[in-house]
């Protein structure tokens, strides 16, 4: 046999390098709070995931993504979002964390992310300080490691949250004020108190008096940002209290902040807590006499004769939101289902109760307030749930009647010449691979026999077998390949795809209903001012195996 030159050619030097071409890599950090450990810092994180890319030839660095002052057991942070969102558009294949818990602390988030999510898009998860590398030879047998890792940092976080509600209702029986300072106050840590803080009482008096004038919240709040008066959320942050990074920026005062200031007694002198009682992250307001309060426990900012003059007021405005009949409380079908394009985050259902019926409508209120602001406008524009309604309808309807070009898909497909060749083919094919599998098997069998005999030695076997079994898997992988594609014409299987039977269980709504939009709508984006809607259905790949094979068949398509 010639020998060949050594010289690679051009096209083969290309592809030796794209083969060895370094992973990009992405550091994640996330740190709760400065109280942390020091070496638990965004610095020290990502400086200790640099050092391990640096060590490592297969990977280089190619950014950094931090969450400053989220917890582990929140997903909503703005640095894991933009994370996960490059992951699911394919644009990142290796994440490098100092240690399991920096990515989150529950056990089911984070072990559907790891051995799901990462799995089915090809990534590689790096996790310096456990020794775990999802690549790695080994990664199979430390799987169990990791599992137990992360069910100890999930019972770490559910222990640390009991210890600390625990701590908060002795300090609350105790007269001792237990979470964040309300705004006008600071902590006394050493004499077990608020003390008052003058510039921001002096706010305090002011949103006080401007009620007591007749100015409504709105108009209130309105005074306040026209006035550049920093929030609540700011003064947190500036103070050192608060090390949210989304606090940083200028958050503006809004209607329900307003309000929320001018209910509260503690300006009274009065030390009032244990209003809420909390499962999670779901509030439950609890009956005014089952609140602790400890009178004169620090300096008042208002008299008893001002709270109860405005508590008198926002009384009377209460009144015209007030029903006067027993309409029943529409269910929120699209809880959990709308985000706001602009911040991420949750939209909220509000209703309107000047008049009769309730009006129910969809905005994100902080993103309103702040762009009404910038833009010096007086309403921002909501999301009726009318016309929402409407919306969804529509789009939901368009799907159900492509129904009626399934109705009789049984049939096409027993009928459907294209299919039957198709099908035809498909079986051929997959015998032919059937009988290339059990001769490879017989090949193995008959190269030991050669072996044992004498004819093969021990390395020779074993290039057979190798090779053999090679060219085995690559068959297997075509066979199973092939019996999938087969099993799509199969007419049970088509007539139990997803689209079809959840789809089929709605065709006669008229209206969405909760159980409807719950088990047909994914996701809704809801642009603030706008209300431009992105609406993004589930099971829609489904339906797009449904109409390819609609195609296939000859039939009309939809």
């Amino acid at each position: 046999m010639a020998r060949k030159s050594r010289k690679p050619g051009q096209a083969e030097d290309s592809a030796v390098k794209a083969a060895f071409a370094p992973t990009p890599a992405w550091i994640y950090a996330r740190i709760s709070n400065d109280s942390e450990r020091a070496e638990d810092s965004i610095d020290n994180q990502v400086a200790l995931c640099k050092d391990y890319i640096r060590s490592c030839s297969e990977l280089t660095l190619n950014g950094v993504f931090t969450d400053l002052g989220y917890s582990g057991t929140n997903f909503e942070r703005p640095g894991y979002s933009g994370m996960m969102a490059s992951i699911l558009c394919g644009d990142i294949k290796c994440v490098v964390v100092k240690d399991l818990s920096r990515l989150g602390r529950t056990y089911i988030e984070v072990g559907e992310l790891l051995f799901d999510t990462f799995v089915q898009r090809g990534v590689r998860f790096v996790s310096v300080n456990d020794s775990y590398d999802s690549f790695a030879d080994d990664a199979g047998r430390k799987k169990l490691l990791i599992l137990f890792k992360n069910l100890v940092n999930h019972m770490y976080s559910r222990d640390l949250g009991k210890k600390i509600k625990s701590a908060h209702n002795v300090k609350k029986q105790r007269g001792e004020a237990a979470g964040v300072a309300p705004y006008g106050y600071r902590k006394n840590r050493k004499e077990k108190r608020l003390d008052v803080c003058p510039e921001e009482a002096e706010v305090v008096k002011r949103i006080f008096a401007l009620r007591l004038q007749g100015e409504s919240v709105m108009n209130i709040s309105r005074i306040l940002n026209r006035g550049g008066v920093p929030s609540p959320q700011n003064r947190r942050y500036n103070a050192g209290e608060a090390y949210n990074e989304m606090f940083a920026k200028r958050i503006v005062w809004t209607p329900g902040l307003v309000s929320r200031l001018l209910h509260s007694e503690t300006y009274t002198g009065a030390l009032v807590q244990g209003i809420y009682a909390c499962n999670g992250k779901k509030k439950t307001r609890l009956p005014k006499e089952l609140w602790i309060i400890h009178e004169n426990k620090h300096e008042a900012i208002i008299s008893k004769e001002q709270y109860k003059a405005v508590a008198l007021l926002m009384e009377k405005s209460a009144e015209k939101y007030k029903h006067t009949n027993l309409q029943e409380h529409v269910e929120n079908r699209y809880s959990g289902i709308i985000t706001c394009s602009r911040c991420g985050k949750t939209v909220i259902r509000s209703e309107s109760r000047v008049r009769e019926p309730i009006l129910y409508y969809y905005a994100c209120p902080h993103c309103v307030s702040e762009l009404k602001h910038e833009r010096g406008i007086k309403r921002g524009a909501k999301m009726p749930l009318k016309k929402l309604d409407a919306i969804i309808m529509e789009t939901l309807r368009k799907h159900m009647d492509a129904l009626v070009h399934f109705d009789n898909l049984a049939e096409i497909l027993a009928q459907s010449d294209p299919l039957k060749q198709k099908r035809a083919l498909l079986k051929k094919e997959s015998a032919r691979l059937e009988k290339s599998v059990s001769d490879a098997e017989r090949n193995i069998s008959s190269a030991y026999a050669h072996h044992m005999s004498g004819l093969l030695d021990l390395r020779e076997y074993g290039l057979v077998r190798a090779k053999v079994e090679r060219e085995q898997g690559e068959v297997k992988a075509r066979l199973t390949q092939i019996k999938s594609e087969l099993a799509k014409y199969d007419a049970k299987n088509v007539m139990d795809n997803q689209w079809l039977v959840k789809y089929r269980d709605f065709r006669d709504c008229e209206t969405p209903t909760k159980d409807m939009v719950q088990a047909l709508v994914r996701r809704i984006v809801l642009t603030p001012l706008t209300n431009e809607l992105e609406i993004k259905l589930n099971y829609m790949d489904s339906f797009e195996d449904l109409r390819k094979l609609l195609l296939e068949s000859g039939a009309d398509g939809i």
